[in-house]
Parts: structure tokens; C-alpha cells; sequence
């Protein structure tokens, strides 16, 4: 796991670092501070610099430009990503990069964008061979590809400043891209995820019989839940709602009660839980963690996502604004001393060139002291 990590040239991170990471990390600071693009650098380098990664974080930024219709002629507009973003200051030139490292065997990865020359000879008028830009590229280099012509990662920029990554993101049509090798990564934003990603995932829960796990985690906010189920004929027929197929059995209750019908909170406990299970031995990225959850229930979320993190070798980054999430985080540690190792919370400001790390021994004595990191 991950206890230190390096951004450079990340969206609003000129240079920055982060020491102290744990199993789970809570990222807290003011609005438009950079955790939430923190989040993004970390699941990349975590990724192994998968660009599908790049992709998903364009889509849910908004960060799409129309490209020009390939071949010319052709009636459809592609939707490219507009990676200009992706750099500090918004800057796309020649030779403009950003980068991240980690430790305990993340491998670097960066993204380069470079012009590619050719050479043309021009023999006739005496004049010796030249070079001319026959195009403008982007490369991701190292990561799991490092080295690995098969997957090698170049692609080229066009004239509005858009990538086309080649990949089937939800840009172009309802599900989660599966990484096909290498631990699985998962980001998980404020806006409830659809029953299609939950679907994908849930393939690889049953497979491993953690139906269980996944209902117990939900049990937080409804005791008498017995069971979830999946409506599978509705995905098989091609039909993709954004909260429907999901259902739970109830005690004491003959049929089934719509998930939609429970309330955000229940979709959350869901959300979190098949996360932590299908990124087994790897990483969960969770922004606005405490979103759709009451006060009251803080810590036991914290407790669910810290035991769950542990039982599936899961690293969890996640960000709150949240007073309760902390506090809620802190009665966890005081309640559950074994666990204040597992957890850090992080402050983060980009007036500094690095985040602050409170432990869980920090944390229970800066709560207790009315000290609010934020």
C-alpha cells in the first residue's frame, strides 16, 4: 500500500506530497483545495496509468470537446477529451508533462505531450534531408505498460485539443470499464452510482459470496433487511435504468421492496459496500464519502469501510466537508482503539507544498480539543 505519493504538474498542484498515508485516508480542506483532484492523480498512478482512468475523470468534469468529423465528410462528431485540464495552469504545449509517484512498488507515470517529426528529402534542389511535425501526441509512460509494446499508450492530440483514448467509456454508452489486469481500482463521486455500474460489479461479488457482507453493510440503516438481489433479466434485455434492478427482501415482508424506494442513504451503504468488495486488493477512491448519510450513523459507516477495507486488502482514499464525518471517525478510534492505526486524516492546502497527517491518536485528541482541520 501506498504511504507516500509525489504530484507534479496535476491540474492546481504545481509540486506536492503526501506522507503518512494509512489503509484508510480521509482528505479534508477547503472547497476547491485539490482533493478531489487528488483523488483523480492517485487512482491514476494506482491504475498503472490506465488512460481509461483519464477518461472517467474528463466525463464527470465535463471536460468533452466535439472533435472534427473523421474521415471529413462523415456526418457524426466525435466526443474527445479536452486533456488541456489535466495540466497546471491549463496550459497544452510542446513538451508539457504532469507526473505521480508512490512507494511500495508503484511503478512512475507520467503524461508527455510531444510533436512527432518525419523526415522528407528534398534531393532535387541539392538541399540535405529535413524534418517537418507531422502531428501532435500525448504518451503515458511507465505504470504496468512500462516497456510492454502491446499496450503501448500514445495517442494523438487534435486540433481543438482533444484525445480520443480509444476506450468504451460512458461517453459512449452505460457501464463501468473493468481494468483486464492488475488490482482494481475504483472512484466512487457524491452522485449515487446507476444500477449498471453496481451490475458490473456485482458479478464478481457473487462470485466470491460477499452478498452477505454487502447486505449486513446495509443493515446499518435498516435492521430488519434480509437480503439484495438483482433483477437480471432486466439488464440481460438491455434496458440500463439509474435506479432501478435493485431489490431487497425485508423480514417478515412476502415480496421484494424496490432500492429506489429506501432512500440515497441505502443506495450509499450499497455503493461503498460492493466498492470495497470488487476492489479487492486495491483501491477506492470516495469523494464526499458521508454524502446521503445522517450524522447519527458516521460511525458505523467508518467502522464498515475500515473492517472491509482491511478484510479485502483495500486502500481507501476518501474526501468529506463534513464535521460529523470526523467527528464520527473520531468516536470510531475512541470505541475501537485496534483500529486507530488503519486510519489517517490528511489536511489539504495548496498554499503549502504538502498535506498534513493527523493519526487516529491525532485525530481522537484534536476532536476532543475542538480543533477543526478544515
Amino acid at each position: 500500500m501506498l504511504t507516500r505519493v509525489e504530484i507534479k504538474n496535476y491540474r492546481g498542484f504545481e509540486s506536492y506530497e503526501m506522507q503518512g498515508l494509512s489503509q484508510v485516508n480521509l482528505l479534508v480542506g477547503k472547497n476547491n483545495s485539490g482533493k478531489t483532484a487528488l483523488l483523480e492523480g492517485i487512482q491514476f498512478l494506482t491504475s498503472g496509468g490506465d488512460p481509461s482512468v483519464l477518461a472517467e475523470v474528463a466525463e464527470r468534469r465535463g471536460e468533452i470537446v466535439l472533435g472534427r468529423s473523421e474521415p471529413p465528410g462523415y456526418p457524426g462528431r466525435a466526443v474527445i477529451i479536452d486533456i488541456a485540464h489535466f495540466f497546471h495552469g491549463h496550459t497544452l504545449g510542446t513538451d508539457t508533462t504532469f507526473s505521480f509517484k508512490g512507494d511500495n512498488g508503484y511503478t512512475p507515470v507520467s503524461v508527455k505531450t510531444f510533436a512527432q517529426k518525419i523526415s522528407r528529402g528534398d534531393s532535387d534542389e541539392g538541399r540535405s534531408d529535413r524534418t517537418e511535425p507531422a502531428g501532435f501526441f500525448l504518451r503515458i509512460a511507465g505504470g504496468v505498460a512500462s516497456g510492454d509494446r502491446e499496450f503501448e499508450r500514445k495517442f494523438r492530440i487534435s486540433r481543438e485539443g482533444g484525445v480520443d483514448f480509444e476506450i468504451p467509456s460512458r461517453l459512449r454508452r452505460p457501464g463501468t470499464v473493468r481494468r483486464g489486469h492488475g488490482p482494481q481500482v475504483r472512484f466512487v463521486g457524491p452522485d449515487l452510482l446507476n444500477s449498471t455500474d453496481i451490475a458490473i460489479m456485482w458479478d464478481e461479488i457473487t462470485l466470491t459470496g460477499q452478498e452477505v457482507d454487502v447486505a449486513g453493510a446495509m443493515r446499518l440503516l435498516e435492521e430488519n433487511l434480509e437480503s439484495v438481489h438483482l433483477l437480471t433479466g432486466m439488464f440481460a434485455s438491455g434496458i440500463f435504468p439509474s435506479r432501478g434492478g435493485i431489490v431487497v427482501g425485508m423480514k417478515g415482508q412476502e415480496g421484494r421492496v424496490p432500492l429506489g424506494s429506501m432512500g440515497d442513504g441505502m443506495r450509499r451503504l450499497m455503493s461503498l459496500a460492493t466498492s470495497l468488495a470488487f476492489t479487492k486488493d486495491g483501491c477506492l477512491f470516495v469523494d464526499e464519502i458521508d454524502t446521503g448519510l445522517h450524522y447519527s450513523v458516521m460511525s458505523d459507516m467508518w467502522k464498515m469501510v475500515i473492517l472491509k477495507a482491511i478484510a479485502s486488502n483495500t486502500q481507501v482514499f476518501a474526501t468529506t466537508h463534513s464535521w460529523d464525518c470526523i467527528e464520527g471517525l473520531s468516536q470510531l478510534c475512541q470505541s475501537e482503539p485496534d483500529l486507530m492505526s488503519k486510519v489517517a486524516i490528511h489536511k489539504i492546502d495548496r498554499t503549502i507544498s504538502h498535506s498534513i497527517p493527523f493519526s487516529g491518536e491525532s485525530i481522537v485528541r484534536m476532536v476532543k480539543a475542538d480543533i477543526d482541520p478544515r
